[in-house]
Formats: structure tokens, C-alpha cells, sequence
């Protein structure tokens, strides 16, 4: 497994690092990401764990290669590790749809691959025609988008940034985001 984290790692910093159109804010973000980089934390040793949304994951491998090409590397690093991931459910009583239709699972992070506290890394799988609900948190947030999807920040209008594009969300602001008619694939930074 660690070369296939290794490899994983590797490509997540070349695509933060080649990430066109971020703003100022999102690439100061990305350059602090980069510095913690430089060390890295302890790798947690996992047993292969069942994903709850693991047709999902497959329709997704079954399609990334519509993503931009430059994104196949850093996709299919992630494939090679998702048997390795702690995945769980962001509680919702309310919204019984989302609950059973979303997975999230860290890579870097305090349950993550890689344990550390000064940087987390995650994705996000939701079922189509989803909308996770608010929220906010006080780490800023970097989003790759590896699929179509709508985000929403505060109460503005729901936006696409397309597969392949970034949706950076600074600290404390109130965010969503909303599957459509295939599943939502998205990879996500916070840096506390």
C-alpha cells in the first residue's frame, strides 16, 4: 500500500500545483499544501473495508476517462487505494436520501491513510440527484471536481465548474453541492 499512497500523493501535489484559474486566496492555499508536503505523517496500516457505495464507485472508474486528461493520472491513483479507505456517512435523520446516497472517506487526515493534523484530504461520492446539505467549517476548502456536479455558496445561485474544475470555499462560509443526473465524484483539500 505504500507505494500505491505514494504514488496517489505525488499526483494529488502535481495537480494542485498545475491547477489553472485558481485565485489568489486558492493558490495561497495550494503553496501551504505544498510545504506540508514535505513531511509526511504516519502512515496508518488498513485491512480492505467495504465501500457503501460501491456501484457508485464503479460507474465512476466506468466513466473518468471523459475527465481532461491530465487528470487521469491523479484518478486513477485514487482507484488504487479506495479498498484501503475508512469510508462513513455524514450524518442527516432528516434527509434519508442523502444519508444512505453519500460516502466520504479521508486519504490524509486525522482517519486518514496518512495521519496528520495539519492537512486533510478527502473525497466525496453522492448517489444522482442529491444535494449535500449546509455547511461550513473553519479550514478553507479547495475542491477538485472530477465529475458534473452544481456548488452553491451562502444562498447564491448553483454553479458548475465542470469535471476538472476547482471550487475553492473560504473558511467559515456556508457551502453545498449538488449531484445531477450522474453521480458527484470530488476530491477535497482543508487546510486548518
Amino acid at each position: 500500500m505504500d507505494i500505491r499512497f505514494d504514488d496517489f500523493r505525488l499526483q494529488l501535489l502535481r495537480t494542485l500545483n498545475d491547477a489553472d484559474g485558481l485565485s489568489s486566496e486558492a493558490r495561497s492555499m495550494v503553496k501551504a499544501m505544498s510545504q506540508c508536503f514535505e513531511q509526511q505523517g504516519d502512515l496508518s496500516p488498513r485491512t480492505v473495508q467495504a465501500n457503501p457505495l460501491s456501484d457508485v464507485l464503479l460507474q465512476v472508474k466506468r466513466s473518468y476517462q471523459s475527465l481532461p486528461g491530465g487528470l487521469h493520472p491523479l484518478v486513477e491513483s485514487f482507484f488504487n487505494i479506495t479498498d484501503c479507505l475508512a469510508w462513513h456517512r455524514r450524518p442527516a435523520p432528516a434527509m434519508a436520501d442523502f444519508s444512505s446516497g453519500h460516502a466520504n472517506a479521508e486519504m490524509i487526515g486525522p482517519r486518514g491513510l496518512e495521519v496528520r493534523d495539519d492537512l486533510i484530504v478527502g473525497v466525496t461520492l453522492m448517489r444522482p440527484g442529491l444535494i449535500y446539505p449546509d455547511h461550513h467549517h473553519p479550514p478553507e476548502e479547495l475542491y477538485i471536481v472530477l465529475s458534473e456536479g452544481l456548488w452553491r455558496q451562502h444562498d447564491n445561485r448553483w454553479w458548475s465548474p465542470g469535471p476538472g474544475g476547482y471550487v475553492y470555499n473560504p473558511a467559515d462560509i456556508v457551502h453545498s453541492m449538488r449531484s445531477v443526473e450522474t453521480p458527484l465524484f470530488a476530491l477535497w483539500c482543508l487546510k486548518p
